[in-house]
């Protein structure tokens, strides 16, 4: 890789686990195909606090001491209680040892990932993980205990989201119909049973919008309004493509940016560098969590140049600021470059330009 190499003392040789993993029967599957929407929310949860993340740290605690990241991570998902309200970013994307994890292990062993979408589930967060789960598929190891987990949770999070689709597609027919007030109505119960769906909560908004609209009362349709609800949907899923006005030119441009992830893996042959159009674009809305992630597979799987700094510079980002030690280059000057690029790119674009004027 140019101008960077590796540090050899921590990364001369990489974790082996959980080859040969035997197939995990998901003996709850057909009570949860019989459930209702706050059923599965449930036993999803459930899932994941008392099967899954169990196994997972286990198999990240028992590791040589070498592998520090895998059994600092390991030992505080162990000690966590996911009964309780986490901040998944405190355990995540903010801690270092999760990333020095994620570097630490054998290439397509996603262990470290899988654990944090699971940490996700137990927190009721299945649309950011879901998001997770649609790029750690890609690289997953068939036949270890965490793409077995991870085989169970796509086909539990298929009928969830089945679920969930049907029911919200029930309040835009009644939306559609102008019946605004029946829409609200099963939007709200929707949410009292899945509250964390980004989805769900724009549709609310809208609908209560336009009927302000029809109520004579366009002045609570504020921009400020919408910020607040803007932001309760993108903690749900920060990735979430809305088609609404931007407040100035720079969020014009990421409205922009969002629309474009519907045009990616389109092309199998083109899954890396979709990967990293996604990695780009998710720094630019500046969800560096999820950039992070999948700039690290596209500098493990490419030779594209410049995924390991951006990697570093969203590390930097989330405020893992000791990582890049490991590394050789000069980050001061690449962290610099890489916020040169990605101003020029929003100022050149055609969406920024006409909004600007």
């Amino acid at each position: 890789m140019k101008n960077i190499t590796f540090c050899i003392l921590l990364f001369s040789s990489m974790l082996f686990s959980q080859n040969g993993a035997p197939v995990i029967k998901d003996v709850s599957l057909e009570d949860y195909k019989k459930a209702d929407l706050k059923g599965k929310f449930e036993m999803n949860k459930s899932f994941a606090i008392k099967e899954a993340l169990p196994v997972l740290s286990s198999y990240q605690t028992i590791v040589d001491e070498k592998f520090a990241g895998v059994k600092n991570f390991g030992t505080l998902v162990a000690n966590t209680n996911f009964n309780n309200n986490q901040d998944i970013n405190k355990l995540t994307a903010n801690n270092s040892d999760y990333w020095r994890a994620t570097m630490e292990m054998e290439q397509s062993n996603e262990l470290i990932p899988v654990t944090k979408i699971f940490i996700l589930i137990s927190q009721g967060e299945f649309d950011y993980a879901l998001k997770y789960l649609e790029i750690v598929q890609f690289f997953s190891k068939r036949e270890t205990y965490a793409d077995n987990f991870l085989i169970h949770l796509k086909e539990r999070l298929i009928l969830f989201n089945n679920q969930l689709a049907s029911e919200i597609q029930k309040g835009i027919v009644e939306h559609d119909k102008g019946e605004f007030e029946k829409a609200i109505e099963i939007y709200t119960e929707i949410l009292k049973n899945y509250p964390n769906s980004a989805w769900a909560n724009f549709e609310l908004f809208y609908s209560q919008s336009e009927l302000n609209n029809k109520l004579g009362n366009k002045h609570l349709n504020s921009f400020e309004n919408w910020e607040k609800i803007k932001g309760n949907i993108f903690s749900h899923n920060p990735l979430y493509n809305v088609n609404m006005s931007a407040k100035d030119a720079r969020e014009a441009y990421q409205h922009y940016r969002r629309s474009l992830i519907d045009t990616l893996f389109r092309n199998k042959d083109n899954k890396i560098e979709d990967i990293y159009k996604y990695a780009d674009i998710a720094m630019d809305m500046e969800v560096y969590d999820f950039a992070a992630q999948l700039f690290w597979y596209t500098s493990s799987y490419s030779k594209i140049d410049k995924s390991i700094y951006k990697y570093l510079y969203c590390l930097e980002k989330l405020g893992v600021t000791d990582l890049k030690k490991n590394f050789k280059g000069n980050f001061e000057k690449e962290f610099k470059a890489i916020d040169r690029e990605k101003e020029k790119e929003m100022l050149k674009s055609d969406v920024y330009k006409s909004y600007s004027k």
